[in-house]
């Protein structure tokens, strides 16, 4: 799978556990909402730092 598209899912599932987490009433669902969003940003910082590897390899 391309790169964008990882990153694009990864992303709305990111923006899916904020709003998880926003209407969460209870502590489960919130912090898996919060868990989920992290994951994503962290992912996609995983991304954005093999991609500059890739190209300090060159």
């Amino acid at each position: 799978m391309s790169h964008w598209i990882m990153g694009i899912l990864t992303g709305l599932l990111g923006l899916a556990g904020l709003l998880m987490a926003g209407a969460a009433r209870d502590f489960g669902i919130l912090a898996f909402g919060l868990a989920l969003a992290l994951y994503a940003v962290l992912f996609c910082w995983w991304m954005v730092k093999t991609a500059y590897d890739e190209i300090e390899q060159e």
